[in-house]
């Protein structure tokens, strides 16, 4: 499905507006007004639409609530398929009056469950309230606060005064009777295994007049929960008979199953909502960075800076979430390793300083040695079981300042229910520990708790890799606030703007090169930039830049390198080794990176490769062929532009530097879900038009990005348009503009339709090997009555860089080879090539307009030329 619908537009609508059920709802004011102050005020409403749904006599069941909002909201429609049965199939529940309440992590899910326990008690809804929960963990905490404000005497106080018919309720766990009255929590495996609980002897038979308060509830719905069989067994519990629960709330800061959104949500107060109330930490994720590789050495500088910025007050904490047990522990080691190295500091230290936490042990035979391997015994008692109690243990006071804990490697969902507010960075070691919308809730709500004693809001860093960035910011965005994408490409209303494109098909074959006669006797060596540290940046989304100094261990000590030369020279031919001793091979490298202003210390590991490589002409044997690959062209072929892959862009591209251009008066570019969208694009342009600066600002920028075009000047055979940059935006203006001289264009998409091969060297001096990609260009435009085609690339004024000149280069000789063979072939079509920046897009279209396009060269294009 290529839209995605604003979280908000999905939340059910609890409309009950009578004033019986008014009169309840709002009866409870002043004990929100106490519980629920300042930033969390939101709370409040939470709670009242919570309790709005479980009183009212309209909503017998969450049945009737989702049907009620499938005739009132067209989104949900659109959203499921238009099929109410596939939308009421998603609630396994709907037959109960059950519904979720989606609030942020670091929201005070845990006040607002306890309020609206204690409302349901006071007013006699409910006899008893059974909160289930995930883990021990979160029992204990859910233990703490209740009792705390169970104890509160202002809270009891104004109860009494409301007339309540329990003001103070009783806070208990499952192994205790329950009495009317009470609130037991209990972690749902307790409540499976029956082990000193009490659930099934106090609540068997009084479902009917229980609340059940699930914490943590995606765990219900998840069938990727790390626990599945358990899980499930929570959701039959629920259902099962003999309980006969008719009254239960969800509540969760991740309402998610995978990538979607839970449908039976009635009330949210998202990250995105919580982030700009202040109540959360905002996530700073990085989105550029100069090194490529993922590295001990940045993580460390952002827990530094970290600890610069906010240690005098609290100490911050860095978590390193991995994809599983095993690799938890594995990079544990690793970061130990680390900081006893960084940081001069004992293993012991060290290991102080670092803990792992996982929910137990492997018993895969594989993982679990992969956990022995690496977990670091101390002693001859020591064991992966008995070091992870401990370190779990420690989990629990990371938040005192006596804690030496500052870094915490663990699985993602564990953490849960774990309240310490002094994370500041968050590291997904591997892109599949963010890899949905639901796992990157999660893993950031580790991080989101803000300490309180703080002058300065405080950022979350998320210190991602860079390769990930794309992916990860993208479900970010979706996690803070989803993004509408709309797709756009081939529309069969418009064939007849269809022509073929011509292309050869390519094969890497062998190339022979010249036979040497004689032995290489000479050595050129040119040797890179080499330094034992340097300073590397990451850009991240709020903070900016970030240098960060690493220390390069992938070096060895020149007369390590000598030796290891030496050996390598000698073992491919002994008489060569002869030729060079080891004072000979010492006083080329040094030579070479003398002369290159470098360390002569110390060689790095690519510069080693490099000297091995400058050796290989010397071992080469005589008169024989050495081949080269080489990209040759073979058959000439067609490609229907008709079943390229469609494109899609999102609310926020258009926002950013997009534009999407439509035909004028027709209402049906798109069709099923994103008819809908597109439907709301135009009545938000009606609504500019009508109110202008009045327009909320949000639907102004996407509104001044819609360009209509007169359909005799829309000569492209697409649904819409969308350019993605301003010089595609500013040439696509004008292709409408000048339509008068064209038949049809075509443009392309960025993959799956028209490319070929070209090869670049990324440095511009110095001995680099060639990269082989394909080249996309991106417009493809037919000359009205003849069979010309003017292949045109967008770039920037002045984008010179050496994979434009190579593409230039490549694409110039790409389209001779195919003008050649559509000439063998018999075929009509000519193809002439272009690479435009804004500058000359004026200067092209005259000289199409005066017919001397064959052979024009634009500014760009002179320049790529005398650089080729």
């Amino acid at each position: 499905m290529s839209v995605q619908f604003r979280i908000t537009d999905q939340i059910l609508r609890v409309d009950d507006a009578s004033d019986a059920t008014e009169g309840l709802v709002h009866k409870y004011d002043a004990f929100l007004n106490l519980l629920h102050t300042g930033n969390y005020a939101f709370l409040r409403d939470a709670a009242r639409t919570a309790i709005r749904f479980l009183i009212s006599p309209k909503y017998p069941d969450l049945e009737r609530l989702a049907r009620e909002n499938w005739q009132n909201n067209q989104t949900l429609a659109a959203r499921h398929d238009n099929s109410i049965d596939a939308f009421l199939a998603k609630m396994p529940l709907r037959d109960r009056k059950a519904a979720t309440l989606d609030i942020a992590t670091g929201g005070g899910k845990s006040f607002l469950m306890y309020g609206i326990a204690a409302i349901a008690l006071a007013e006699g809804l409910v006899d008893r309230v059974l909160v289930l929960c995930p883990s021990l963990t979160i029992e204990d905490g859910l233990l703490e606060k209740f009792n705390r404000l169970a104890g509160d005497p202002r809270l009891a106080e104004v109860m009494k005064e409301l007339g309540a018919l329990i003001s103070i309720p009783g806070i208990k766990r499952g192994n205790e009777t329950i009495q009317p009255g009470d609130i037991c929590i209990e972690n749902i495996h307790a409540v499976y295994g029956n082990a000193g609980s009490s659930i099934s002897d106090s609540f068997r038979g009084n479902g009917e007049r229980t609340l059940v308060l699930n914490d943590e509830a995606h765990h219900l719905f998840s069938p990727d929960d790390s626990d599945e069989s358990s899980m499930k067994k929570w959701l039959l519990f629920l259902k099962g008979a003999g309980y006969d629960f008719r009254y239960m709330l969800h509540v969760t800061g991740t309402a998610y199953v995978g990538n979607d959104y839970f449908p039976d949500v009635i009330y949210r107060f998202g990250l995105k909502q919580a982030v700009e109330a202040k109540v959360v930490k905002k996530p700073d994720y990085v989105q550029e960075e100069t090194y490529k590789k993922q590295s001990w050495d940045k993580i460390h500088t952002v827990h530094m800076g970290n600890v610069k910025e906010y240690g005098t007050k609290v100490r911050p904490i860095s978590i390193v979430v991995t994809k599983d047990i095993a690799e938890c522990v594995e990079q544990w080691k690793q970061l130990v390793d680390f900081l006893v190295k960084k940081e001069k500091i004992s293993r012991a230290d060290a290991e102080q300083k670092a803990i792992w936490v996982t929910s137990g042990i492997p018993t895969a035979k594989a993982a679990k040695a992969r956990v022995e391997a690496a977990y670091c015994p101390r002693d001859s008692k020591d064991s992966p079981d008995k070091r992870r109690k401990e370190n779990i243990a420690a989990l629990k006071g990371v938040d005192d300042p006596s804690s030496p804990v500052e870094w915490i490697v663990s699985v993602s969902m564990l953490t849960e229910g774990w309240d310490v507010k002094n994370v500041f960075q968050v590291v997904p070691h591997d892109s599949r520990a963010f890899g949905s919308k639901l796992l990157i809730a999660q893993v950031l709500g580790r991080g989101l708790r803000v300490p309180p004693n703080l002058d300065t809001r405080p950022l979350l860093k998320v210190t991602n890799h860079e390769a990930w960035s794309a992916e990860i910011a993208n479900l970010l965005r979706d996690v803070l606030e989803v993004e509408n994408t709309l797709s756009w490409g081939y529309d069969s209303r418009r064939d007849e703007y269809v022509f073929p494109l011509h292309n050869l098909s390519y094969e890497l074959v062998d190339k022979t090169v010249e036979t040497k006669k004689q032995k290489a006797t000479e050595i050129i060596l040119t040797l890179k930039p080499q330094s034992r540290k340097s300073t590397e940046y990451s850009t991240f989304s709020e903070s900016g830049k970030l240098a960060i100094e690493l220390l390069h261990e992938d070096v060895h000590e020149i007369e390590y390198a000598v030796c290891m030369l030496h050996d390598f020279i000698a073992d491919k031919d002994r008489k060569l080794g002869e030729k060079w001793p080891k004072s000979r091979i010492r006083k080329l490298i040094t030579g070479a990176l003398r002369s290159g202003g470098y360390d002569d210390t110390f060689l790095s590991r690519e510069n080693l490769s490099l000297v091995q490589q400058a050796f290989g002409p010397l071992f080469r044997d005589v008169d024989r062929e050495h081949p080269r690959k080489a990209n040759v062209a073979k058959a000439l072929m067609t490609i229907d532009y008709r079943e390229s892959m469609r494109q899609s862009f999102s609310e926020g591209r258009i926002k950013e530097n997009g534009a999407v251009y439509h035909v004028d008066g027709d209402t049906k570019p798109f069709d099923k879900d994103e008819a809908y969208l597109w439907k709301q694009y135009c009545k938000w342009a009606e609504m500019v038009e009508a109110f202008g600066d009045e327009t909320p600002e949000n639907i102004k920028e996407i509104v001044k990005r819609l360009h209509q075009v007169d359909a005799a000047k829309f000569k492209t055979p697409v649904n819409v348009l969308y350019a993605s940059h301003e010089p595609e935006r500013r040439f696509s203006d004008l292709l409408f503009e000048r339509s008068d001289l064209i038949g049809s264009f075509i443009k392309s998409p960025d993959r799956g339709c028209y490319s070929f091969p070209y090869s670049y060297k990324p440095a511009k001096t110095g001995k680099t090997h060639a990269r082989n990609e394909f080249f996309n260009p991106d417009f493809f435009i037919r000359l009205k009555a003849c069979h010309d085609v003017l292949v045109v690339e967008i770039k920037q004024d002045g984008d010179d860089n050496n994979r434009n000149r190579a593409k230039f280069r490549d694409g110039k000789a790409h389209f001779e080879r195919l003008n050649a063979a559509l000439t063998e072939a018999g075929e009509p079509w000519r193809y002439h090539f272009y690479f435009l920046s804004p500058q000359d897009y004026t200067g092209f279209f005259d000289k199409i307009a005066d017919g001397g396009y064959e052979g024009w060269k634009s500014s760009l294009m002179q320049d790529l030329s005398s650089l080729t």
